[in-house]
């Protein structure tokens, strides 16, 4: 480099606000550098909930203990046990990919052409891959099992009121008949 050149350089950033916009400019370059490194992150990669599906069990004894709490609102119910049986299980439903293909095939016979189609169908489920390179099924929706029945043992049970608001509170808390719903003492 020649002298002038560093001579013209010199004078050029010899002026206070000049040199402070070159500054703010080259760390904002910097800092826009580093971004791109430490908040790299994959939008490709999904990551799929970590909540694991609810059991049957569990969704039962979650239901009984909710109802056993409302119910001991209720004047007159006092002390609430309740015992609430399934239909079945859970079902869980996963995400599935459909591909299907149309299979077309001519024949000609005696002057008529048949065209006869045949179809084909592969289904396989969606499958998300995890930061440690093991990989899920996707969870799509999970099937509560269908309420078989309830028992409501309570002080108040044997008051025809008391039992008539309970049976009332579960079945319309559970969109279930009042049928299949006893109280008792």
């Amino acid at each position: 480099m020649s002298r002038e050149f560093i001579k013209k350089a010199y004078a050029f950033l010899a002026d206070k606000k000049r040199t402070i916009i070159i500054v703010i400019g080259l760390a904002g370059i910097v800092l826009i550098f580093v971004s791109g490194f430490l908040g790299e992150k994959s939008e490709s990669e999904p990551q799929p909930d970590e909540a694991v599906p609810i059991t049957a069990e569990d969704y039962r004894k979650q239901l009984e203990n909710e109802l056993a709490s409302i119910i001991s609102r209720i004047d007159g119910a006092g002390e609430v046990s309740i015992l609430i049986t399934m239909e079945s299980t859970t079902e869980d439903v996963y995400a599935v990919e459909r591909k299907t293909e149309e299979k077309n095939s001519h024949s000609q016979s005696e002057g008529n052409i048949d065209s006869d189609g045949e179809y084909k169908e592969e289904n396989k489920y969606v499958t998300v891959k995890r930061k440690d390179g093991s990989e899920d099924t996707v969870l799509q929706k999970q099937i509560m099992p269908k309420i078989r029945g309830v028992l409501v043992v309570c002080d108040g049970g044997g008051n025809s009121v008391v039992k008539e608001k309970i049976t009332q509170a579960v079945s319309g808390v559970l969109n279930i008949s009042g049928g299949k719903v006893f109280v008792t003492d």
